[in-house]
This record gives C-alpha cells, structure tokens and sequence, in this order.
C-alpha cells in the first residue's frame, strides 16, 4: 500500500466541511454587524428617549429668555421715548446754544447770576419786536436775547415776551408814555398796590462803543452816543454807527434795570446843569445807571431840581451860580426840614471866582483852596506830580469794595480846607487826602503855596435828631477836581475810583448794595446752531433714533424666535 494515499476518516471530514472559509467569514462579519446594529438600535433609541425627556425644559428656558429680551428691548423703548419726550421740551424751553469764546460773551457773570437769584418780585421783560426780527438783528441782539433767556432760568419770577408793534395794539397802549420804538426793551415789576417800575433799555444800552469814537461826540460835536440816539433813533444811529461798537453791555444793561426796578429803594441822581460844566461825566452816568440809578439832568438857570431826586450833581461849574440857583440847592437840600437828600460837588482847577458857590460850601464847613495838589515821592503821582495816586482814603462807606487797598488817580485837584469839625448840627471829615509828603502849586506861576497832607474829598453831614432815637442826613460830598470822576480815570482797572465812588454814594443814601459789571468784548465764534440745525437735531432725537431703535428691537426678538 503507498504511503501517499489518504486515511479513510480523514477523507470523510473533508466532505463534511462544505462552506468555503470566505463565505463563513462574511457570515461572521455579518452577524456581528447585525448584532451591533441590534445593539446601535437599542442605545439610539435609549439615548433618543432620554433626550425627548428635558426637552421641554430646554424650549421653556429659551421661552424665558425671549420674553426677557422682549422686556429689556420695550423697556429701552420706553426709556428711550421718555428721554425724547424730556429733550423736546429742553429743546422748546432752552435752545441749544454752546458758547465757545474765550471770555464767555453769552453768559452772565458771577455777580449777575448772584443778584439775579435773590429778586423777589416778579419782572417781566418785553421786547418790542418778533422773536425772529429781534435774534437776527445782529450778534449783540442775539447775545440779549441768549442773556435774557439766561436770567429766567436762575429765577423763576423773571419772565419774557416778544410784542410785535404793528399787531398788539392793545399792549402798546400800556406803554404811551415811554416812547416805544422797534426793537425797545421794557422790564418792569408788576402793578403792587397801584405801583409799577419801569425801566427802557434801548439798542445802544446793549453796547459798549470804542472810547476814541465817545472822545471824539464829546469834543467835536458837545454830545453823546445816548443823546446823539435820542435824536435819530438807536436803530439809525447803529446803522451809521455800529463800526465804533466794540463790547456787549446786555449784562449790564440788563441787571441795571433789575436793580432799578426791584430795589426798595430806588435812588434818582440829578446832574444840575447850564452853569457851563467843564465835563458831562458820560461815563460816570453809564455807572450810576449800571448800578441800579435812575439818572437825569435839569437846567439849574430855568428848572426846579425834581422831588424825586435823592442825589443832586454840580459837576465843575465854570461859572458861578446866581443867588436863586443857590436857593434851589439849599432847599434840595433842606428838603422841607425833613433833610435826607445828598449833593455831590465837584470842583476844578479851569473854575474862575465862585463867590457864591464859595459861601454856599462855607455853611457846611468846607472851603475851596487855591492852586493843585502835587506829591513829591513818585510812587505816588503817575507820570507828573500834578496827576497823583493815594491809599489815604477813610473807612466810611467802602462796604462794596473789592479791593481791601485801593488806590484812587486823581489830577489837578484843588485842595479841600475844613473849615471846622462840628457846628449847629454839621459835622466835617476828610475822606481822601495825600501823603504828608504833598504839596500845593500855582498852576502859572509854579510856586508852592503850601507842603503837607492835603485833602482831595471831604464830606459835610447835617443831621436832625428824630424823636425816636433815630437822625436824618442831608449830606455833601466835595471833591478837589472833576478828574477823579472823568470818563478816563474811571475805566482804568488798575485803580479804584469806580468802586469807591458807587461804594460811598450807596452808603450814603443807603441804597441796596450795587454791583459793577465789566463789559464784555465779544471775540471769536461762537457756535450757535441754526434754525434748520435745531430742526434737524429735534426730529433726530424725536423720531429717528427712536424708530431705528424700536426696528432693532423687533429683528433681534424675531430671530431669536426662529432659532
């Protein structure tokens, strides 16, 4: 038998094994994948339910949170809205105006404001023209009518108006007896017990005019910017005129009128004239005037000094008074043996004989001397020894001084003699005086008539005792020379004569504390929004950014809702 020939048994396993080993694999493979599948199936489906169970836990937080993006978006609307619906009335009651210049032209100053806030009465502004006619005038006008907006914010009692002439025919009945021109401004107090204060500021009361062009009215033609306006009318003044303007005074135009119109005690200064006066004191009345004074003039040679008046002016008469116009001071003065009036003299070194004046100042102890006061140091007089500088000056009345050692600029002064301390109910004082180191001089001859301290002011008080404890004064303030009052000396900052003159006269008649408010060059642009601008920025506010926020609002919710 061969050794190759295969064993019985194993022949018949072979036969036995009938499904190729590729088949079987594939098999095997696929009932792995079938029972992974199986497997698949069941973990899908578990996991799918334990997927199906916070489902809505998930849709009720997204709910949640939609409804509070709803909130917050109508909430901001509604914030939005209301802050437009305030804007607007801002935008109704305060124009946007900003003020951009270095030395803030349209606002008001610390005194003003401070003044302003404590008025008690209510005062009404009236402007006499169109609000439209009135802003466009020009720039001053427009910084007026920003000023007078300015004051009824701080004080709820002020109020304004724009009155057209033409179409109010009734409200300007009201007002027959001030003269009312285009573009006038009336403030007054409302009628109390049948009393009404009124006070008229015009065009040129608004502006300040350069100081060469003032000069130059006075000495070629003998008059002022006020009275030159008077006569042609402010409007057509300004017209040939406005180049010469150089400052805003609508601050001070305005507070003086406020002062005149709501002090208890309201004070009329008078300037006597007709005695051929060396100056008008021009600016001496603007002050008197931006300090809350009623200002006016007679002519002593044929008027009676009015009842009204609290302060009489002799301002450097060249020539002397006649005995009847001596007789109309005394009995200012005397005021029916009641006193309580005030008379300020001036004197000059350009004044001839005044025998009357002379023995009029006699009465109340004060005497005119011969020749001016020099001073030999020169620390003390500015540029020649005639033009002199003193910090001498009393502690009486300087309650409205800002300057705690002012200094006082005086030239030409007669010297001031005391002709005795006290006497039948008078009494003297120096107020001013120089150094010890001062001298008089003849004006031609140059001689010295005589050295030490020198009086520049004094004042003469006579009193009358009141039964209750209690006196009146009539009082006379005499100064050496017109000088220390004259339109120069009195705008230099460097010296005090403005405040001390409006200091004493305010103690003096007891006048409610005055203020002094510097003009205000206007310099630079300001930036003051147009009518189109201001309409442009109103609907913004109003209409466009709420719209384009509530759009916004709308889309974000919308998407969130189809996520």
């Amino acid at each position: 038998m061969s050794e190759n020939k295969m064993p019985e048994n194993e022949k018949l396993s072979e036969e036995t094994v009938s499904t190729p080993v590729g088949d079987f694999l594939k098999d095997v493979v696929s009932d792995e994948n079938e029972s992974q599948e199986s497997k698949d199936t069941k973990e899908s489906k578990e996991k799918k339910s334990k997927e199906k169970k916070p489902k809505k836990k998930v849709q009720g937080k997204q709910l949640k949170h939609g409804l509070m993006s709803t909130a917050f978006t109508v909430v901001f609307i509604v914030v939005v809205v209301l802050v437009n619906i305030v804007a607007t009335m801002l935008f109704e009651r305060y124009p946007i105006t900003i003020d951009l210049t270095s030395n803030d032209v349209y606002s008001i100053s610390e005194e003003s404001e401070e003044y302003v806030r404590d008025i008690d009465v209510e005062t009404l502004i009236t402007v006499f023209a169109t609000e439209d006619e009135f802003t466009t005038l020009s720039t001053y006008t427009r910084q007026a009518a920003e000023v007078m907006e300015e004051y009824c914010r701080y004080n709820d009692l002020i109020s304004y108006r724009y009155v057209d002439i033409d179409s109010n025919p009734d409200i300007m009945a009201d007002y027959e007896a001030n003269s009312i021109s285009q573009y006038d401004i009336i403030v007054e107090t409302n009628p109390t017990e049948d009393v009404k204060r009124t006070r008229k500021i015009t065009l040129v009361n608004l502006v300040d005019f350069q100081d060469e062009f003032v000069q130059q009215l006075s000495d070629y033609y003998g008059t002022t910017v006020e009275v030159m306006a008077d006569q042609y009318g402010a409007l057509t003044f300004l017209q040939y005129y406005g180049g010469y303007v150089e400052a805003s005074t609508a601050d001070q135009a305005f507070v003086s009128a406020f002062m005149t119109v709501t002090d208890p005690n309201p004070v009329t200064v008078t300037f006597l004239t007709g005695r051929n006066e060396s100056s008008p004191l021009s600016y001496f009345q603007t002050l008197l005037e931006a300090n809350g004074y009623t200002v006016g003039s007679i002519d002593i040679t044929t008027e009676e000094i009015p009842e009204e008046t609290t302060v009489a002016v002799i301002a450097a008469p060249l020539t002397d008074y006649l005995e009847d116009e001596i007789e109309k001071v005394d009995e200012f003065l005397d005021n029916n043996g009641n006193l309580g009036k005030q008379l300020l003299y001036l004197a000059s070194a350009s004044q001839g004989e005044t025998p009357n004046l002379d023995e009029f100042l006699a009465e109340y102890g004060i005497e005119i001397g011969e020749g001016v006061i020099c001073e030999t140091d020169s620390d003390y007089y500015y540029q020649i020894p005639a033009m002199t500088i003193t910090d001498d000056i009393s502690e009486n009345f300087n309650q409205d001084m800002t300057s705690s050692d002012p200094l006082i600029l005086n030239a030409y002064s007669r010297p001031i003699h005391l002709l005795f301390d006290e006497e039948d109910q008078t009494a003297t004082e120096a107020y001013i005086r120089s150094t010890v180191n001062g001298y008089t001089v003849d004006m031609e001859t140059g001689e010295t008539l005589e050295n030490g301290q020198q009086i520049y002011a004094a004042v003469a008080s006579k009193a009358l005792f009141l039964t209750d404890g209690g006196a009146n004064y009539s009082n006379v303030i005499v100064f050496g020379s017109e000088y220390v009052l004259s339109d120069v000396y009195l705008t230099y900052s460097q010296f005090q004569n403005r405040e001390y003159i409006i200091s004493l006269l305010n103690g003096i008649t007891h006048k409610t504390d005055g203020i002094y408010i510097e003009p205000k060059v206007i310099e630079g642009n300001v930036f003051d929004i147009t009518d189109m601008q201001r309409s442009v920025l109103k609907w913004t506010f109003i209409l466009i950014i709420p719209a384009v926020v509530l759009i916004t609002g709308l889309i974000i919710w919308l998407r969130r809702k189809n996520r």
